[in-house]
């Protein structure tokens, strides 16, 4: 990550939700992914989530966001209000973007088997490689790279419902 913002000119500007879902078993729903039109990006663990439409609130984002790229329902009254809003500055196909990120926690008791991906979009479908139920122990060690990059740091205070003051993550072009 540099230590300075670069290349904010010409960046696009997008809202985003994205959520912590944690399972009876205090596990962490994670997508590995990458930027299927960039082999030198870093394959990540990300939160599932993505874009805010026109006129749908975080929650509602994050109940579509979620469905579509797991096939997971969640009700409104399960999602917690953004625990995390940050700014994140990346390029994603080619595009500098600059995305305003809430992040909310939500609980499942019983996580299932497999994650139906007939809801995602065409770049969805190249982009996730798989999926895995992180223990918070294993997140909280793990030399994987993720997104947030301080989630695993994070995680524990996500899920006690503690504010996060992290603003701004910046990854290299």
């Amino acid at each position: 990550m540099p230590k300075s913002i670069k290349n904010l000119s010409g960046r696009k500007e997008r809202f985003a939700a994205r959520v912590l879902l944690i399972d009876g078993s205090n596990r962490v729903l994670l997508l590995s992914t990458r930027d299927a039109s960039n082999p030198a990006f870093l394959e990540s663990w990300e939160l599932p989530g993505g874009g805010v439409l026109a006129g749908e609130s975080i929650t509602q984002a994050v109940i579509r966001e979620l469905y579509e790229e797991t096939g997971i329902t969640l009700s409104a009254s399960s999602v917690s209000s953004p625990l995390w809003k940050r700014d994140v500055l990346y390029t994603y196909r080619g595009e500098r973007r600059l995305q305003h990120e809430a992040i909310c926690c939500a609980r499942i008791e019983i996580a299932p088997q497999t994650i139906d991906e007939r809801y995602r979009e065409p770049f969805e479908r190249e982009d996730h490689l798989r999926y895995q139920w992180w223990p918070l122990g294993e997140l909280r060690v793990s030399q994987e790279t993720f997104y947030p990059i301080t989630l695993p740091r994070h995680a524990d205070a996500l899920i006690a419902g503690r504010i996060i003051d992290e603003p701004l993550e910046v990854w290299d072009e």
